[in-house]
């Protein structure tokens, strides 16, 4: 089922980038309940965002379901 969330649609491609600490992408994919074509990137490495962002993001990785964090 297509679910939308202000200009976003659940069965968009969409590609988030430069996101940070993942918190956008992890409240867009809760709201959508499934994002399989969403993708986010971030210009740091994991173990930069986890020791120097806020303590939300190991949470956002895991909500969102990384599979490949290089």
């Amino acid at each position: 089922m297509e679910r939308w969330i202000e200009h976003y649609s659940s069965s968009q491609q969409i590609l988030l980038v430069g996101e940070g600490d993942f918190s956008f992408s992890a409240c867009l994919a809760r709201a959508f309940r499934y994002a399989p074509n969403m993708v986010a990137t971030s210009l740091d490495s994991q173990g930069t965002l986890l020791v120097y962002t806020k303590p939300c993001c190991a949470s956002n990785y895991s909500d969102l379901g990384f599979i490949n964090l290089d």
